[in-house]
């Protein structure tokens, strides 16, 4: 350790390495901040709920791997009734509510820096805290200022290492559809900055029963591939593939490469090594690729030499 008028140099060779513990791999891990974004409606909530369910309760998280032991959650949300909507959510979820509590809003403010949240995670041991959303604990803060993001989020991304409990705020987008899902958050750059992992939820344009995970920011493994699910009649969360677990069935595969090829080539003709290349990184096989194109009786067309695949419907105007 060296000596400095103004604080202590340190050795990177004294360090210790450490592994990152995860809580869902490869999107939430512990002693960090993840950001989920998405517009409203698309399921972000629902999402968390189900989580918290599984982690509360002790059951296998959403990528099929058993919860070593239940753990404690905080879930603090400013935009729905404690009674009348928060509790029979977690309920239908399957949470154990007596490990799931709350920060009590009715005469304290909470912004993401104060104290009370550091005392909360400390007293209550928890292994997972979610802010629902985090533009609503900000108070005077604005959230354009670099300068005062930064400085809040850096207090709550150490009170996160401090106690290794997992942060997750939830967040509402800009309107920019035209923006990198990056930059869509809504305020300064450096709410993206601090997080660790960044998760862009929406729904499929083409069928918006199917919601959809992007991880678009992962600074601690590599990125995952998309991840899809829906909603049953309860409102629960139902996986069409299991995130680094079993694979999905042979309906799942085609449902999902369907509605892919649908998306691709929805402005007409698409070349058809590009569409090849998108299916596959979503870990469609080439074998359900053509399975589906047949089924969709998808037309190919060659153009200067490559060819191009296109629906039905844009076969007159292609030229055939």
């Amino acid at each position: 350790m060296f000596e400095m008028c103004d604080g202590k140099l340190k050795l990177y060779s004294e360090v210790t390495e450490t592994a990152v513990d995860w809580l869902w791999y490869p999107f939430i891990p512990y002693g960090k901040v993840t950001l989920l974004q998405g517009d409203p409606g698309c399921g972000k909530s629902t999402l968390m709920m189900s989580l918290i369910a599984a982690v509360s309760s002790g059951n296998s998280s959403p990528d099929g791997m058993k919860i070593k032991k239940p753990i404690h959650v905080i879930y603090q949300c400013s935009e729905d009734g404690v009674s009348d909507t928060i509790k029979p959510r977690l309920l239908n979820a399957g949470a154990d509510c007596n490990n799931v509590a709350f920060l009590d809003e009715e005469t304290d403010w909470l912004t993401l820096d104060d104290e009370k949240i550091r005392r909360a995670i400390a007293d209550f041991n928890a292994k997972l805290l979610v802010i629902d959303p985090v533009q609503a604990y900000l108070g005077e803060t604005d959230i354009a200022s670099a300068v005062a993001m930064r400085k809040m989020l850096r207090q709550l991304a150490s009170w996160a290492t401090m106690y290794d409990c997992a942060v997750v705020l939830i967040g509402h987008l800009n309107k920019k559809q035209s923006s990198k899902e990056l930059y869509r958050s809504l305020g300064s750059i450096d709410l993206v900055a601090t997080a660790r992992s960044v998760l862009h939820i929406e729904r499929m344009p083409e069928d918006e029963e199917i919601v959809v995970i992007h991880h678009i920011k992962s600074s601690l493994t590599s990125r995952n591939k998309d991840v899809y699910f829906t909603l049953d009649e309860h409102g629960r969360v139902e996986w069409l593939e299991q995130p680094f677990g079993p694979r999905s069935d042979k309906s799942t595969k085609q449902l999902i490469a369907s509605n892919l090829l649908k998306a691709c080539l929805a402005n007409g003709p698409t070349k058809a090594t590009d569409i090849l290349e998108r299916l596959k990184s979503e870990g469609i096989s080439e074998r359900t690729i053509h399975q589906v194109k047949k089924q969709l009786e998808i037309r190919s067309i060659k153009r200067d030499s490559a060819w191009y695949w296109l629906l039905p419907e844009f076969e007159k105007s292609s030229g055939r």
